[in-house]
């Protein structure tokens, strides 16, 4: 049983990673980095110069060209039926528009005929074919039915206009083709398979492979800056919640074994005040005080090698930042836990234990207190996944290169694939505290393992 729950556990987190990082690559699809080079959108001229539209486009279309863009964006495609029908027309480029239109509109046999017509007559008028073609594009873009049949006529009176006698085929190719409607099933979606070789397979097989791109801004592989930004956000973690969690833990004990003390009512007043202070001015206190005692914070952090992580715990900057770290999360979890263990001292089984003989220490240690881990599991997972944002808070006030001051520094760039990659680090991160959660949980509480 136990076994069936964790491979549950594991095969939720899999599908949960991939449908977040799905999510993620259909939203970084809307990034300007996803259509051109940096640059191209606004027409960076010190870059590409001063070029002209057509310049830039084959510019743009190189680029996703070099960079697999131009691929598909997905394994298939929802089409409508009538679209499928016309790429059985084959159209070029210019004439797809309207020709896809036209399908969608009156039918596939019509449009054939007419499309097929255009093409014979084309190379005898190359001359006409920039205002009839004009017209036709704009029939394409209009939706009212009024205005659609007054181009029509418009168009049809065009026709009737010009000189040449293979012009007469095409009129009356014209009227068939408005005068005829598509069947209503022409409007049903369908499903067009695209083959493995699209931009989301490829991405997703890059990801698996740790390869999240390059910076747009220093052109460096986005997994070594976000590597770098972890060291020390793991450094200023651990040694902050570390510490949080041990004096949490013996003051939450402290406070239920003394609830009357006068300590206990002055600490936790003190707490209540710590937990409204915004942490940004915690963070400002503490540097203010450490700098007016003649410390020196050095932002430039060693990350690399073996040691690395040690000799970043071992920084003064990350020592008042866990410090801050610290402060910002203590009374929460104190407070929390101390409720859980108060509540649980009014219990049927505590009060039994007592009238057995057992002391009020030992019944505190050996019933009290798992029972009141549960809610305090639950409540560490959000204060994991919570602190996060205290981090970036500590991080920029100490000049820490970690994970909160890239995501700035990305954002304010802008460095979208950066921005992509952390947005995915952070998801997965929460997803991993929440699935770790439910297993100390169901290891926690036997009643889990039977559900």
């Amino acid at each position: 049983m136990a076994l069936r729950n964790v491979a549950f556990q594991v095969l939720k987190f899999a599908f949960s990673l991939w449908l977040t990082a799905s999510i993620v690559f259909m939203m970084a699809r809307l990034l300007p980095a996803g259509h051109g080079p940096k640059g191209m959108n606004e027409i960076d001229q010190a870059t590409y110069g001063a070029a002209d539209a057509a310049s830039r486009s084959s510019l743009r279309a190189d680029y996703q060209r070099r960079t697999g863009l131009d691929k598909p964006l997905f394994y298939f495609k929802v089409k409508l039926q009538g679209q499928r029908l016309a790429d059985q027309l084959k159209p070029s480029a210019a004439d797809q528009p309207w020709v896809n239109k036209a399908v969608l509109r009156h039918g596939l046999p019509e449009a054939s005929i007419f499309y097929h017509v255009w093409q014979q007559w084309l190379p005898q008028a190359p001359e006409q074919k920039s205002p009839l073609l004009k017209k036709l594009l704009y029939w394409t873009s209009l939706d009212a039915s009024l205005d659609r049949k007054s181009l029509e006529k418009e168009i049809a009176r065009l026709l009737r206009s010009l000189p040449e006698a293979n012009a007469r085929p095409l009129l009356t190719a014209w009227q068939n083709l408005v005068a005829q409607r598509a069947p209503l099933h022409y409007y049903l979606p369908t499903l067009e398979w695209q083959g493995r070789d699209n931009i989301y397979h490829h991405w997703l097989t890059q990801l698996l492979h740790g390869n999240l791109g390059s910076s747009t801004q220093d052109y460096e592989l986005v997994t070594t800056k976000i590597k770098e930004g972890v060291a020390v956000t793991i450094a200023l973690g651990m040694v902050g919640f570390t510490a949080a969690l041990l004096v949490s833990f013996f003051a939450g004990l402290y406070f239920t074994q003394n609830p009357v003390s006068t300590f206990t009512f002055l600490l936790r007043q003190f707490l209540f005040v710590l937990d409204s202070i915004p942490a940004f001015l915690i963070a400002l206190s503490l540097l203010g005080v450490f700098l007016l005692m003649g410390g020196s914070v050095y932002p430039s952090l060693e990350t690399d090698g073996n040691n690395g992580l040690w000799a970043s715990m071992a920084s003064p900057s990350i020592l008042l930042g866990s410090l801050c770290v610290s402060l910002l999360i203590i009374p929460h979890l104190t407070l929390q836990f101390h409720r859980s263990l108060a509540s649980q001292t009014s219990a049927l089984y505590q009060r039994t234990a007592l009238a057995k003989g057992l002391t009020f220490q030992k019944t505190l240690l050996k019933h009290l207190l798992p029972n009141a881990l549960l809610p305090s599991i639950t409540l560490l997972s959000e204060v994991i996944i919570g602190l996060m944002a205290g981090i970036l808070v500590v991080e920029i006030t100490f000049s820490l290169p970690g994970i909160g001051s890239l995501l700035t520094q990305s954002i304010l760039t802008p460095d979208y694939p950066v921005l992509v990659g952390l947005t995915l680090t952070l998801l997965t991160f929460r997803l991993l505290v929440v699935g770790l959660t439910e297993l100390v949980y169901g290891w926690v509480d036997p009643r889990m393992r039977n559900n």
